[in-house]
């Protein structure tokens, strides 16, 4: 039946664009871990079609709130608490050996998404649990610009002391961590983008000098804590860990209604969202979806995603209840927008993650 479900996959979608599989060790030589991803993007696309575009694109869009002093102070704080990443973004740096890629700009690549709370209203992203037979489908689509952001999207294969034990699909792994991550046996994950009360810039600047993680840390660490090893344990953590701008956990796990949305903030708390929990009605399936918004509000006029995938999730029928189903509602407009650049379809139960690159869609095209 799996082979089945992906023969369906491979048969039907016939648009996608390939994404290029990178295996990171993490037990090599930190300075060694990313430097094939880094040469593989510039192998296939140059920097001009590449990561060039996207720095300009987010230096103009993101980073424009930045002082000089303000690099050296986040590069200062990884290098305090982070010894080892800096390491790994020092090979980063040496591969792509570009007098405007230091390590401090790449620093303040690796708090994107908390200066980007501050510069920056993005929405991006939808995310995907149905819960269904005895087993968790999750999908997730990645909406971001610029175009070029499609040509350093890669497919990560991660290991450790020779053991596998995960993988991802991303377009920020060169700040050396993930925003979506299968952690194998364990869980899926992914964060979402959360519209909130920003923080102001010395709030932030206070919690990277205090050495909170970035949120692409907090999924590697994740990933690489044998004592994670739980779907309720990963839950429990990011429940309570730290963190230094708004957001959202989705986690699928292994068994039925094992999935949950946690809605993190730096000063408030919020409950978390759980299948098992649902007041949707259903008694055969359930699911839930998250966009850029909390759950208790409505959707914006302008923003209808999270209404329109639940709607169609509560239309499916049983032979769509699978992987190839939850598929049919992220290619669907506007799940699948303007910016989307790819979709993943994750099941912890059987450790598979399949991935697609994405065009960019309009509703006429849907």
């Amino acid at each position: 039946m799996q082979y089945g479900i992906l023969f369906m996959f491979l048969s039907t979608v016939t648009s996608f664009n390939y994404l290029p599989e990178i295996e990171i060790d993490l037990s090599a030589t930190p300075k060694q871990r990313w430097k094939l991803a880094i040469r593989t993007i510039l192998d296939l696309y140059g920097y001009q079609n590449s990561f060039g575009p996207v720095f300009e694109y987010h230096n103009k869009n993101t980073f424009y709130i930045l002082e000089p002093q303000d690099y050296k102070t986040i590069a200062n704080a990884i290098r305090t608490h982070y010894p080892e990443y800096s390491q790994e973004l020092d090979g980063i740096v040496e591969e792509f050996n570009r007098s405007e890629i230091t390590f401090e700009y790449l620093s303040v690549w690796a708090y994107f998404h908390e200066i980007a709370h501050i510069s920056a209203e993005i929405i991006e992203s939808t995310a995907v649990l149905l819960s269904t037979a005895d087993q968790i489908i999750h999908g997730r689509n990645m909406d971001q610009g610029p175009p070029q952001i499609r040509n350093i999207t890669l497919h990560l294969i991660i290991k450790k002391d020779g053991k596998y034990l995960g993988e991802s699909v991303d377009w920020q792994w060169f700040k050396v961590g993930f925003v979506t991550l299968l952690k194998y046996n364990v869980a899926s994950l992914d964060q979402n983008w959360k519209f909130s009360d920003p923080l102001t810039k010395d709030q932030l600047f206070t919690f990277i000098e205090q050495g909170v993680p970035s949120l692409a840390w907090e999924y590697r660490y994740v990933l690489i804590n044998d004592n994670l090893n739980t779907f309720d344990r990963v839950v429990l953590y990011l429940e309570q860990n730290q963190v230094a701008c708004a957001f959202y956990n989705v986690i699928g796990g292994t068994s039925k209604n094992q999935g949950v949305i946690i809605s993190r903030d730096p000063f408030d708390m919020n409950p978390t969202i759980s299948l098992n929990t649902s007041i949707l009605g259903q008694t055969n399936y359930q699911y839930l979806v998250q966009t850029n918004y909390d759950h208790w509000l409505p959707d914006p006029q302008n923003d209808l995603r999270r209404t329109i995938a639940e709607n169609l999730l509560g239309q499916l029928q049983t032979n769509l209840r699978n992987e190839f189903g939850v598929f049919t509602v992220m290619d669907t407009y506007p799940i699948h927008n303007e910016g989307t650049f790819y979709t993943i379809i994750m099941n912890a139960k059987y450790n598979r993650l399949i991935a697609f690159g994405q065009p960019s869609i309009t509703q006429t095209d849907n």
